[in-house]
């Protein structure tokens, strides 16, 4: 971590900027004394997937706003539609962010995995990598049987085959999806694919190590902008759940940021759901073992893997020249090409399609979640990228079962005295929420989350694209979730600022249910600390879009 930085005016408010791209997250915090800009903070770039060159403009429109400098940047956790950006390449093939001098960067402790680093978190980036690992192998392996002569030829001579085989199709395409957040393009999935020691997902392993490798670079040879300017070095700081950064850590006078999460408990960071919080899809993680050991286990191996005893284990070596001979032996009737629609030799990869999302939780889970105070009003910020059910429920939960104290907790020093300061304290300040994950079905808790976000000035905004997220998997994406939605609506009187369609209050109320409408000085005094960009971008569906949106979030 930097010395103490040097103190700016108070903060009186923060303008949060985010950017309508695409299917993505990427905001800019303007820190202000009045109308002056003391402070930016860049929270994650990145992009699923779309035109890169909404993402390009994205990072040139922050280059020219934050004046070539930004005093810190945040990577929430290594997921492409949050990092991509950062080791995104300009039409002459100079990297964009190389233009942009950067204070600091921030990652959770789980990023912090060198020789020096934190060692749970070097145990589960291995552990992770292997079960990556594991999954490309699966779905080669899956997309190789599905496409073979043997299985194709079986198919189009079955009743339903055909039908069958589409399915199988939309599955492989379903887990592709998933695979591309974690970087593995299609080219990586492959019948022949062989996992190296730095190939898999490199583009976003490169992206989420950028500052790193950056820093780097400008030891060894220095990078210069194309206006001239030398690069410093970006200071890396990990952080944990009970951290602090106040005001002597940043200089912003007035402001106090808490970081709740990732939890140091791998239970909780493998934790997908929890029906008391939110309603998930069950995944079973004991399962995932027993696949990714079937994955690379040799034959041996296998056998005693397998739910049966080793008396029905038969080896074509045991045959006889008779029984080779004898069209009625088991074996040949086994391996009869009129029999081959009954093999059930590749459905247990069939599994690799729930356990590929589980990782994608476990990822998300990863998500490093701040809250952003201001010391005199007291008013929240709550930034929490795509934290899953784990990560909101570390939060609030008891130091033992016999208290009710709660494990995280902060110690703050207000004039003379220190106070204790819990997550929960901060959930009922909270006035903003950028919404978890899209506003997807399994990103935001609900009786310790959402339902604890009691501020009559809540308002929010969802980085999401409705129309990209419906195309995506075998049968779309919900984003956002319908229940949830309802929900966010009904909390914030409808202010609410999404990527795709906007400010749901500029013109009207009419989208908002009776019960939920705000009063007409209320709908106006939302508009106005809203604004946005007066450049507009096509989006993936030839819709024109504001570049961005902005909410001022006032100290008042």
């Amino acid at each position: 971590m930097r010395a103490p930085q040097p103190e700016t005016n108070e903060i009186t408010s923060i303008k949060v900027r985010m950017y309508a791209h695409g299917f993505g997250d990427c905001f800019v915090l303007f820190y202000q004394s009045d109308t002056k800009v003391e402070y930016k903070m860049v929270i994650d770039c990145g992009m699923l997937t779309g035109d890169t060159e909404r993402l390009r403009n994205v990072i040139r429109d922050i280059t020219k706003d934050c004046g070539g400098y930004v005093d810190v940047v945040v990577q929430t956790h290594e997921h492409k539609d949050h990092v991509s950006g950062f080791n995104l390449k300009d039409k002459d093939g100079s990297l964009l962010w190389d233009q942009i001098d950067v204070g600091e960067t921030w990652l959770a402790w789980t990023e912090n995995t060198g020789p020096e680093g934190d060692k749970l978190a070097q145990q589960l980036k291995d552990k992770h990598k292997k079960k990556l690992s594991g999954l490309v192998k699966a779905l080669s392996r899956y997309e190789s049987h599905i496409h073979s002569p043997t299985h194709v030829k079986a198919m189009r001579e079955t009743y339903t085959g055909e039908t069958y085989m589409a399915a199988q199709n939309r599955y492989a395409a379903a887990m592709r999806n998933v695979l591309e957040f974690a970087g593995i393009e299609g080219s990586d999935i492959q019948p022949d694919f062989r996992m190296d020691s730095n190939g898999l997902g490199l583009t976003v392993k490169e992206a989420m190590n950028y500052f790193t490798d950056r820093n780097q670079r400008i030891r060894d040879e220095g990078i210069r902008t194309k206006s001239g300017k030398s690069l410093q070095e970006s200071e890396i700081t990990y952080w944990e759940p009970g951290d602090l950064a106040d005001r002597a850590c940043t200089g912003l006078k007035g402001i106090n940021i808490y970081f709740f999460g990732p939890p140091k408990n791998y239970d909780r960071l493998k934790q997908m759901e929890d029906k008391t919080h939110v309603e998930m899809y069950v995944t079973d993680m004991g399962l995932s073992q027993n696949f990714y050991m079937a994955l690379d286990a040799t034959e041996t191996e296998q056998k005693s893997l397998s739910p049966f005893s080793k008396k029905y284990f038969f080896d074509e070596s045991e045959l006889s020249d008779k029984d080779r001979k004898n069209d009625d032996c088991f074996w040949n009737l086994y391996h009869d090409q009129k029999n081959y629609w009954r093999e059930i030799n590749t459905d247990w990869i069939n599994n690799a399609g729930a356990l590929a999302l589980a990782l994608d939780s476990y990822t998300n889970n990863t998500s490093l979640v701040m809250g952003i105070e201001f010391t005199r009003s007291k008013k929240v910020l709550m930034f929490v990228a795509d934290a899953q059910i784990g990560n909101w429920i570390s939060w609030t939960e008891p130091e033992s079962e016999t208290s009710s104290e709660p494990k995280l907790k902060w110690q703050i020093q207000e004039s003379d005295k220190t106070i204790t300061v819990t997550a929960r304290d901060l959930l009922q300040r909270t006035v903003f929420y950028k919404v978890g994950h899209h506003a997807s079905h399994n990103a935001t808790a609900r009786a310790n989350g959402l339902e604890l976000m009691i501020s009559p000035e809540l308002a929010a905004m969802i980085p999401v694209d409705n129309k990209v997220a419906g195309r995506q998997g075998k049968k779309g994406w919900k984003m956002p979730a319908e229940d949830l939605y309802k929900r966010l609506i009904e909390k914030t009187k409808g202010r609410i600022i999404r990527l795709d369609t906007g400010n749901l209050l500029e013109n009207d109320t009419e989208e908002i249910p009776d019960g939920a409408k705000p009063t007409e000085k209320m709908r106006l005094e939302f508009n106005s600390r809203v604004g946005k960009s007066a450049k507009t971008i096509m989006s993936d569906d030839d819709e024109p879009r504001a570049l961005y949106w902005e909410y001022t979030v006032s100290d008042k």
